[in-house]
């Protein structure tokens, strides 16, 4: 329960991030934070499902009884939670330091540098 909660506040904030930084540098913000939430609803929840059913599948197949299934996969199915967890917030984090980039279409000479101080009266 706290992992999922965990999760689920790790995807906001990555996602206001991710719009705040992509809309600071001209980028499509709405699409970035799409991706964001994809990223993590996909990563924290629809993979861990998918794995967990190739494994019930791969354990009934095996012999295992139906009635015994929750126990055959037991701490296992805590194991691929925290696992998805962590690739989500790699993956949001690998979204947000891309956006963070400075975009290419900036050149040298766009960048305006002030000029240094000039002080009166010192020889």
């Amino acid at each position: 329960m706290i992992l999922q909660l965990l999760g689920l506040v790790s995807i906001v904030v990555f996602t206001y991030f991710v719009f705040k930084t992509a809309r600071d540098y001209d980028r499509s913000a709405g699409l970035w934070a799409l991706a964001t939430v994809g990223i993590g609803i996909g990563f924290q929840f629809v993979v861990p499902i998918l794995i967990t059913i190739v494994i019930s599948i791969i354990l009934l197949a095996s012999g295992t009884n139906s009635n015994n299934l929750a126990d055959a996969i037991g701490w296992g199915a805590f194991g691929i939670s925290f696992m998805c967890l962590a690739l989500s917030i790699v993956g949001m984090f690998l979204v947000l330091r891309h956006v963070a980039k400075l975009p290419d279409d900036i050149a040298d000479s766009d960048i305006r540098v002030p000029p240094p101080p000039t002080f009166e009266g010192q020889d």
